[in-house]
């Protein structure tokens, strides 16, 4: 039987992110960090809030919008329409956004921002850039932007792939 040792704080993590996989498939990587990251942000706005992530894609994609439907926000915040319309309901029942029926955008039902929903939506997004700039200190700019500009690129095969069959 060994005895078992105790990893000192200059040893490198025996358990990256993305585990062993991870080292071989940018692509595990990639999932992996995105689901801590959403973890992380979802046990905050829980917490501090009582949002989903899906509720607080929704206020912030408002903020910047006069009014979408649940097609157009669907799109916006990369949801299926199933999930926006739980969202809009749980949000329209806190008096966050107001939700009306019409038949000028093809019967659809618009979305918009309460003055309630405005106060939160501005909320979210400074803390939501707070944490986000916590999360990049020790990167220096230049690489932020890259991997800004990598990801971008990513996201823009993503959108034209043909691969996935």
């Amino acid at each position: 039987m060994t005895a078992q040792r105790t990893k000192t704080k200059d040893e490198p993590n025996q358990h990256p992110i993305g585990g062993l996989i991870g080292e071989q498939h940018i692509t595990v990587l990639l999932v992996s960090i995105g689901s801590r990251l959403n973890r992380s942000a979802s046990t905050y706005y829980r917490e501090a809030w009582n949002l989903s992530m899906a509720e607080w894609r929704l206020l912030l994609a408002l903020k910047s919008t006069h009014s979408l439907n649940v097609g157009e926000l669907s799109a916006v915040v990369d949801l299926d329409k199933a999930a926006v319309s739980r969202a809009l309901a749980l949000l329209q029942k806190n008096r966050l956004v107001s939700v009306q029926q019409t038949r000028t955008r093809g019967r659809a039902a618009i979305a918009t921002l309460t003055d309630e929903g405005q106060k939160l939506s501005a909320k979210l997004l400074r803390v939501s850039l707070q944490r986000q700039q916590r999360l990049f200190k020790s990167i220096a700019k230049a690489d932020k932007a890259e991997l800004e500009r990598l990801l971008r690129q990513l996201a823009g095969v993503l959108a034209d792939a043909d691969w996935e069959r």
